[in-house]
């Protein structure tokens, strides 16, 4: 009963004070690559810690964290191990980052449960049979989102705060700055051709007229969801065409008459880009249409070719 009540008072009173002064500064930069595995670790982030930042007496002392780190969205529960984290995004096609945090004897592996933003959280602390130097540290654990990422530029996630539950004047700042560089995922656009009917010369008989619109779509191929497509057209025989007029390509007999490529009903601007939209992962298919237009020269028969170049960029 004695042995008893001894430990009991010695739990009682245990405690942390700061050993080693400073703070820890989380900054990370790394690249990492852009794939679609939703929900897979990709790696943990622990730097900047302060070895021996505490110094516990025996028993176990408590911690509590507060992490208002404003500039990050909750996004969903991701389930790692025993763990379940609370991961977030710096925007709509961010990697996903969680945070835990670890209080461990000093010098050995670092280790703990997952950390929630915008709430108070408390660890338990870690049992001690004596007085120890202690690492105390938040560190992060980076997730692939799922689909295509974009990078995340050097920001300043905010800072966390550490401190003793029974002593809060004992704390530790962790500040958080990241960037994530994510090379940009490319799609693949297939060569198209399409034949128009013929047209007899009544047909277009006044200059501006047109006949025989038919449409045809352009395959875009896409190893994964949340591509963000931009694409452009332009005249692969004369840089200056416009209005979707397409210059006589070799092989033309014709005179008097062109191609005109539309997009949506509407002559294509040539040289302008329009968003495509975040990709879907396979094929898709990017719709156009095309005709016979009636120019001022005097109507000749024979063939009339055109040729456009597609170009996809990305952001």
């Amino acid at each position: 009963m004695a042995a008893a009540m001894a430990l009991q008072s010695q739990q009682a009173n245990a405690s942390c004070v700061r050993l080693n002064p400073g703070d820890q500064d989380l900054t990370a930069s790394f690249t990492m690559p852009n794939v679609d595995r939703p929900d897979t670790r990709y790696r943990v982030v622990n730097v900047g810690r302060i070895s021996g930042g505490f110094e516990c007496t025996a028993g176990q002392t408590a911690f509590n964290i507060d992490a208002p780190l404003a500039g990050l969205t909750y996004v969903r529960d991701v389930q790692l191990d025993s763990y379940l984290y609370k991961v977030y995004s710096t925007g709509p096609r961010s990697p996903l980052i969680g945070f835990s945090f670890s209080v461990r004897r000093a010098g050995t592996t670092f280790g703990g449960p997952p950390i929630e933003l915008g709430v108070r959280n408390r660890h338990p602390g870690e049992p001690l049979t004596k007085t120890e130097a202690m690492d105390v540290d938040v560190y992060m654990v980076i997730f692939f989102r799922g689909g295509a990422m974009e990078s995340i530029p050097m920001t300043d996630l905010g800072t966390i705060t550490s401190s003793v539950e029974s002593d809060p004047s004992q704390s530790m700042q962790h500040h958080v700055r990241l960037e994530i560089t994510v090379p940009p995922v490319t799609c693949s656009l297939a060569n198209a051709s399409h034949t128009l009917d013929d047209v007899l010369a009544n047909e277009l008989a006044a200059s501006g007229s047109n006949a025989k619109e038919s449409s045809f779509d352009v395959t875009m191929n896409c190893p994964m969801d949340n591509i963000d497509v931009q694409l452009s057209l332009a005249d692969a025989n004369d840089p200056g065409s416009s209005n979707g007029q397409l210059a006589p390509a070799p092989g033309t007999t014709a005179g008097g008459v062109q191609v005109q490529l539309l997009r949506g009903g509407q002559p294509v601007q040539f040289g302008q880009a329009w968003s495509h939209g975040w990709s879907s992962k396979g094929q898709q298919a990017i719709p156009f249409s095309a005709r016979y237009l009636r120019t001022a020269d005097p109507l000749v028969p024979g063939d009339v070719k055109g040729e456009a170049v597609l170009t996809a960029d990305y952001r």
